[in-house]
């Protein structure tokens, strides 16, 4: 027996090994992956806000829905997502916005303030299926 015939089994288990370890690792990351994709937080519901009153002269028409599926910012300025023509609105009035599976309105320091089902948003405040929100005269329904 040479040194060749003692080192060719010895070579073959080395790489049988390696295969086992790169299809252990590779089950490893597939494992990983769909246990963190249970973890993911997904919108359930998809709401949206109905267009209840405006003022005259606005772009947007009574009945029209804004679906929230991202940032919603409102207000007179014509860089924001909805752009108002209430004269009650400020230049950055308000903003909606989906956040994990809830959703949510939050006044940014406007003059005149938000109001949701008639009082006034302080900070963030959850929104639910039927509320009702106001700046200025416009009014919005948040619908699922």
């Amino acid at each position: 027996m040479d040194f060749a015939d003692l080192i060719k089994p010895i070579l073959g288990v080395i790489v049988i090994a390696i295969i086992y370890v790169i299809i252990f690792m590779a089950l490893r990351i597939m494992y990983k992956d769909v246990k963190s994709g249970d973890k993911k937080k997904v919108l359930k519901k998809a709401l949206g806000l109905e267009v209840l009153t405006v003022v005259e002269g606005c772009n947007l028409k009574k009945g029209s829905i804004i679906p929230i599926n991202r940032v919603i910012t409102l207000g007179r300025r014509e860089d924001n997502l909805v752009m108002l023509t209430d004269p009650y609105a400020s230049g950055y009035h308000a903003k909606v916005y989906p956040k994990n599976t809830e959703y949510f309105v939050e006044d940014l320091n406007s003059t005149n303030g938000t109001l949701l089902n008639d009082e006034f948003v302080e900070g963030r405040v959850l929104l639910e299926i039927g509320d009702e929100i106001r700046i200025g005269s416009t009014r919005f329904r948040v619908i699922g």
